[in-house]
């Protein structure tokens, strides 16, 4: 309970009490009183992703996906959303609602102290709340905004409805998986749209604008077979292709290299005096920062592109992003034409990249200061800044030799190697996933990259998941003393 007497907290606190109740709107998924057993973990996370995938591919009704504009084609990878379907918005409103709190939160608008468990939870409250509301304004102003041409008052009413409560269930569907499964629900769901998308990519037998087949396979089998010459599949026009398929393997590999990179800070037991080294991660805030950005870069589009359509001659509103409407597969396309807009979607190629070098520079740029500010953001919003870590080492009876045991002590020594650590992150992140992009990885740069860390991430858990259930004696003999 917060007093009317506090000047630091009263105003913040009136603001995270408002919006903690709209978290209550959605059923809550509860946490298992016990640990779910490993076996079950992966059952509930398969089934959480198969009922993802359902919802990818389920219509909504009472549309015609010919019809409107595709609003967030460039993002659907890292949004983990498909057109059209009950998985439209995909984990655009979840994410969206978060990065508003961690921003307000990361510039002291709203003060929160996360060593509080109090404050944590209240926190963490907001953040759902948050998201719930986004979900009501987005499948609102989504259905408003024309994202499916003109619809009647019933139509439009119906489809909002599919939107929010689908939008709902990705919510739950995230929680259990948190709770009962192995990961996050949010990184699966990415997981699952860019392993769709790369088969795609790589499959996808449609022609392309060069008159070959979209996939890369499928242009490559056409070219054999004569339908065109060898090196037309070198460079290609916004398709995927030879250099697409190179720098997709070559984000692969320098991921699973990064996240294994990593500095040993030495500590001992209080009483025993074993030693050993607990481990910081260069890649310390993974792939957090990218999936910010990207929520980042679909609201810039999203609200640009509704004051674009209602202010198109306001010389402020087309700072933020000026617009032209083309033809695509499914309905017509937003494609922006200037402003900050502009550089939130990058050129998809190589060929589109040299002959668009301003704005390939401009992406990147963007794409680099936005994952390095949200990784140290994050690294203060999640719990993982010095003094968590101080006290989570202490609360282990651990300490650092030639160090007081006490939390300032060992939070200033462990503060620069965090920040480094948080700081080289974002960084190295937001390089790798905006040249990608720029060179045409396939599902995107992005995409590429948050799929291989989640990934790794996936296989590290379901590995100690594991090993958690081995039995003690078992467990030091086949994995050592660590375990």
């Amino acid at each position: 309970m917060v007093h009317a007497t506090s000047e630091v907290i009263g105003m913040p606190s009136a603001f995270v009490e408002i919006v903690r109740p709209f978290a209550r709107l959605v059923p809550v998924v509860k946490k298992p009183e016990r640990s779910p057993s490993f076996k079950l973990r992966l059952l509930y996370t398969m089934i959480g992703v198969i009922a993802y995938l359902l919802m990818m591919n389920v219509p909504l009704w009472g549309i015609n996906v010919g019809r409107g504009y595709d609003i967030f084609w460039s993002l659907r990878v890292i949004l983990a959303s498909s057109r059209g379907t009950l998985a439209e918005l995909g984990i655009g409103p979840i994410v969206t609602g978060g990065l508003i709190l961690e921003i307000l939160a990361g510039s002291k608008m709203i003060n929160i102290d996360f060593s509080d468990p109090d404050d944590r939870r209240a926190f963490n409250e907001a953040m759902r709340g948050m998201s719930v509301l986004m979900i009501i304004f987005e499948s609102s102003v989504y259905v408003m905004g024309g994202a499916y041409g003109a619809l009647s008052p019933d139509k439009a009413f119906a489809v909002f409805l599919q939107l929010a409560v689908a939008s709902a269930v990705i919510l739950m569907l995230d929680e259990a998986i948190r709770y009962y499964g192995v990961g996050s629900g949010i990184s699966l769901f990415i997981l699952a749209g860019v392993a769709q998308q790369i088969f795609w990519a790589l499959f996808w037998p449609f022609p392309a604008r060069d008159g070959l087949p979209i996939g890369f396979f499928a242009a490559l089998i056409a070219v054999l077979t004569g339908s065109g010459r060898i090196e037309e599949i070198f460079l290609r026009w916004n398709s995927p292709d030879l250099v697409g398929l190179i720098v997709t393997i070559f984000v692969f590999i320098t991921i699973i290299y990064l996240e294994s990179v990593r500095v040993e800070i030495p500590v001992e037991h209080v009483r025993f005096k074993y030693r050993m080294t607990y481990p910081i991660k260069l890649m310390y805030s993974s792939n957090i920062p990218v999936i910010l950005a990207g929520a980042l870069f679909a609201n810039i589009m999203f609200f640009s592109q509704i004051l674009w359509s209602q202010y198109p001659n306001n010389f402020f509103v087309s700072l933020l992003g000026s617009w032209k409407v083309e033809q695509a597969y499914q309905g017509s396309r937003p494609i922006p034409t200037g402003g900050l807009a502009y550089f939130t979607v990058p050129p998809q190629s190589l060929l589109a990249s040299l002959q668009n070098s301003i704005r390939a520079i401009g992406y990147s740029l963007i794409m680099i200061v936005s994952c390095w500010m949200f990784s140290v953001m994050w690294t203060d919003v999640a719990g993982l800044d010095p003094r968590s870590i101080a006290e989570q080492l202490l609360a282990s009876e651990l300490k650092i030799p030639g160090i007081r045991a006490s939390v300032n002590e060992v939070a200033n020594y462990i503060a620069p190697y965090i920040y480094t650590a948080a700081s080289l992150s974002g960084i190295l992140i937001g390089v790798i996933a905006a040249v990608a992009d720029c060179l045409g990885a396939f599902a995107t740069g992005s995409g590429i990259l948050l799929a291989t860390s989640i990934t790794v991430g996936l296989y590290q858990e379901i590995a100690r998941r594991y090993i958690e259930e081995v039995p003690g004696t078992f467990r030091k003999l086949l994995f050592g003393r660590g375990f």
